[in-house]
């Protein structure tokens, strides 16, 4: 689907739902919202489903596109099998024209798998407990990967990052409803971080950061 998303082009979901039961997941409330439109609110809709009929869809891509793979799931969660990964992992490298981004929660899994030439490699750290030390699993685990990223979104504490094996990071805010935003200086830590090791910075618009920052891994290089 085109995207709404500012970091990609399209998304792309092979593998939809989730078990991390996340408080503020965006992509679990609107699976509620469009099973309760369509007429099914007694049916969990954030199952994890692998949609086979789907591995075909970027092959009709023609441009080269960023793809964030899996918007609505997490591709690497602990319930998804190997085979599945495997099928969407073929699919990617057989469209070297693309570049499919990947994000998780759980990126000890990257280890079970070669790093794809054309996969950005990304976690997300939102300074909960969760995910503390997901930075450091996301450099051991994709040793091969071209670009490594961060996604600080939501953002929920202040975070000092060591970012010397990062290439681009993402700083957002929780997009739940009557959520607050986070401050100011929060991103301006992870900013300056970023200045010191010629990390690429994308700041989301649901930020409400005052200055547009919206860098590429690649401009960095």
């Amino acid at each position: 689907m085109n995207s709404k998303i500012e970091t990609c082009d399209f998304t792309w979901n092979p593998i939809t739902g989730c078990n991390h039961a996340c408080g503020y997941c965006y992509a679990r409330r609107m699976a509620k919202r469009l099973a309760g439109r369509y007429g099914y609110p007694k049916v969990n809709p954030f199952t994890p489903t692998f949609h086979r009929d789907r591995l075909i869809q970027p092959m009709l891509w023609k441009k080269s596109r960023k793809i964030f793979v899996c918007s609505m799931g997490d591709l690497w969660g602990r319930w998804v099998s190997k085979h599945d990964i495997d099928l969407v992992l073929f699919r990617c490298a057989t469209l070297p024209r693309h570049v499919f981004q990947f994000l998780t929660k759980n990126p000890v899994r990257y280890s079970d798998f070669d790093c794809i030439p054309n996969g950005w490699y990304g976690t997300t750290i939102d300074g909960l407990p969760f995910t503390q030390g997901n930075l450091e699993k996301l450099v051991h685990s994709t040793m091969g990967a071209k670009v490594r990223f961060i996604s600080f979104e939501p953002l929920l504490a202040e975070i000092h990052p060591n970012l010397y094996d990062i290439d681009w990071i993402i700083i957002g805010a929780d997009s739940s409803r009557g959520a607050k935003k986070p401050p100011k200086e929060w991103a301006d830590i992870l900013i300056d971080y970023a200045r010191g090791t010629d990390t690429a910075v994308w700041v989301k618009d649901n930020y409400g950061y005052l200055d547009k920052i919206k860098e590429w891994p690649e401009e960095k290089r």
